[in-house]
C-alpha cells in the first residue's frame, strides 16, 4: 500500500518515475519539475542491525576460559618480558581448558591468556614464590602446552590501571576519544587500544612509565544508520508519525547553541513539523531509538533542530558506509566552504554513501511547494558525477529518504570529514537531468544561530 506524507506544511511533489514506483502510480504534475528527497520507497531493503557495544567500554582481558586453543611457544621478546617456565607438548583440549581455570583460580592467578598463534599463559601476580610457581607447574593438564609467568602486576594494580583509563579523567579532552584497555600475558604490560593523539595520552603514560603500550585503534560501538542510539550520528536513518504516514529522511550533523552549547542534530525542514518526535528507522521500517523532537525549523535553509533530554545525545561522527549493513563512520573536524568544481560526498541512509560529486552551482535558491525554501542564494547543485567519459554521468544520485544528509569532503588521510552542507532535494528537468540540491553549512549555522561540533 501506498505510504504517502501528510505534513501541511510540505507536499510531496514528484515529476518522474522515482526508484519504488510503478507506472500506474499517479503523478504528480509541478512546473519546474522539482523532486523532493522526501520519498519513502515502499521496496523495503531488508538490513542486518549491529550489536551495540559501548565505545568507550574496556575491553578487559577475562578469567573466563576462551573456547579455542592455541599450539605455539612463546616468542623471545614475550620470554624476555617476565620470568618464566613452559611445558611444550600440545594444544590444549576443551577439558584442559577447563582444569586450567580451575587451576588459576585456586592459585589466586592474574588469569588464563590464550591469543591465536601464541601459547596459553598462565599469568601469577608480582611476589609469587617460586615454590608456588612450582605447585602450579606440577598441577597443567599432562602434555599441555603452557607457559607460567610471573607479572610485574599485582591483580589491585591492574584493577587500579583499568579504571584511571576508562575514567578518562587525566585529560580534560580524553572523552572526545575511544578507549580500551586490556592486560597482554605475553608482554607483560597492558595495553590501551585508542584513536587519540600522543599528546591526550601523555598524562596516562607518564603516570604508568614502561607498563604501557598504546595501540593505534578504533574503538567505537558497533552500530550502523538502523541501529544507532546516543549518542546519535550524521546520516542516521530517521522516521516519524506525520498525519497517516510515517516519512523517511536522514540526520545531518551535530551542532550546538552558540550561547548556551546545548547539543542538536540537523536535519531538513521538509521532513518533519515543529514538534514531531523523531526516532531511529531500523532496517525493517520499524521505530526504533527516540531520536529527538524538532524544536526550530528554518524555511530559509530547509534546515531544522532536533534536540533530546539529555546533554550528550548527539555526536560528531557521521556514518560513511556505502551499504546498508555497513558500522564505518568518520568524525567531524572541520567546515568546508563550497565553490564550483568542488567534489563532495554524500551519506543517506537510502542510497548510503557515494562521492564524487561535483558542485556545478554555487549559488542556487529553490522554493518546494509550501513554505520551505533554501533562499538567497544559500544553496548550491552537485551532480551526479561518474566515470564514463565525456559525460560523467553514471555516478549514484540520492534517493527519496536522503533528505538532511551531511554533504562533505575528507582530509588527505580519509579519516575526518569537512562538513559543505546538507542534502535538500532534487532538480530534474524534462531531459530526465538530474542535479542534487545541497544548503550550505556556513548559511545554515549563521541562519539558526548554531555552530558545528567537531573534534
Amino acid at each position: 500500500m501506498k505510504e504517502t506524507i501528510s505534513d501541511p506544511e510540505y507536499r510531496l511533489e514528484e515529476c518522474f518515475q522515482p526508484r519504488g514506483r510503478t507506472a500506474a502510480d499517479p503523478v504528480l504534475d509541478p512546473p519546474l519539475f522539482w523532486k523532493d528527497e522526501n520519498l519513502i520507497p515502499e521496496q523495503r531493503r531488508m538490513r542486518l542491525a549491529g550489536v551495540l557495544v559501548a565505545g568507550a567500554a574496556a575491553l578487559v582481558a577475562s578469567l573466563a576460559v576462551p573456547t579455542s586453543s592455541f599450539a605455539a611457544t612463546p616468542t623471545s621478546s614475550s620470554m624476555a618480558a617476565a620470568s618464566s617456565s613452559t611445558v611444550h607438548s600440545k594444544a590444549p583440549n576443551q577439558v584442559n581448558w577447563k582444569d586450567l581455570a580451575k587451576l588459576s583460580t585456586s592459585h589466586h592467578a592474574l588469569g588464563l591468556f590464550g591469543r591465536d598463534g601464541s601459547s596459553p599463559v598462565l599469568a601469577l601476580p608480582v611476589g609469587t614464590s617460586a615454590s608456588e610457581k612450582a605447585k602450579v607447574k606440577a598441577q597443567l593438564p599432562a602434555g599441555a602446552d603452557v607457559t607460567i609467568k610471573t607479572s610485574r602486576f599485582s591483580e589491585s594494580k591492574l584493577d587500579q590501571i583499568q579504571t584511571k583509563v576508562t575514567a578518562r579523567k587525566w585529560n580534560s579532552d580524553a572523552d572526545k576519544y575511544g578507549f580500551a584497555v586490556e592486560y597482554d600475558a605475553g608482554a607483560d604490560k597492558m595495553v590501551v587500544h585508542t584513536d587519540a593523539p600522543a599528546s591526550i595520552t601523555k598524562p596516562l603514560r607518564d603516570a604508568y612509565p614502561g607498563a604501557l603500550e598504546l595501540r593505534p585503534s578504533r574503538v567505537v560501538p558497533q552500530v550502523d544508520r538502523f541501529s544507532d542510539a546516543q549518542p546519535f550520528w550524521g546520516g542516521t536513518a530517521l522516521i516519524a508519525h506525520v498525519g497517516n504516514g510515517a516519512p523517511w529522511c536522514s540526520s545531518g550533523i551535530t551542532v550546538k547553541n552558540r550561547v548556551t552549547d546545548h547539543l542538536y542534530m540537523t536535519t531538513a525542514a521538509h521532513c518533519f513539523p515543529t514538534l514531531t518526535h523523531v526516532y531511529n528507522r531500523r532496517a525493517d521500517a520499524s521505530f526504533g531509538n527516540w531520536t529527538g523532537q524538532v524544536v526550530q525549523r528554518s524555511s530559509n535553509t530547509d534546515t531544522e533542530l532536533m534536540s533530546t533530554s539529555t546533554p550528550v545525545g548527539y555526536g560528531s561522527d557521521i556514518f560513511d558506509g556505502g551499504t546498508s549493513t555497513s558500522t564505518s563512520h568518520i568524525f567531524v573536524h572541520g567546515i568546508q566552504t563550497t565553490y564550483d568544481g568542488l567534489k563532495v560526498c554524500v551519506s543517506g541512509s537510502v542510497s548510503y554513501n557515494h562521492c564524487g560529486h561535483p558542485i556545478s552551482n554555487d549559488h542556487f535558491s529553490v522554493c518546494y511547494s509550501g513554505n520551505i525554501c533554501i533562499r538567497d542564494g544559500k544553496g548550491f547543485l552537485y551532480d551526479r558525477g561518474g566515470t564514463n567519459w565525456p559525460t560523467y554521468n553514471n555516478g549514484t544520485l540520492t534517493q527519496g529518504g536522503d533528505s538532511g544528509a551531511p554533504i562533505y569532503t575528507l582530509d588527505t588521510t580519509g579519516s575526518a570529514a569537512y562538513i559543505a552542507g546538507l542534502h535538500s532535494g532534487i532538480q530534474e528537468d524534462a531531459c530526465c537531468t538530474a542535479k542534487m540540491i545541497g544548503v550550505k553549512a556556513i548559511e545554515v549555522f549563521a541562519d539558526l544561530a548554531v555552530g558545528p561540533v567537531t573534534r
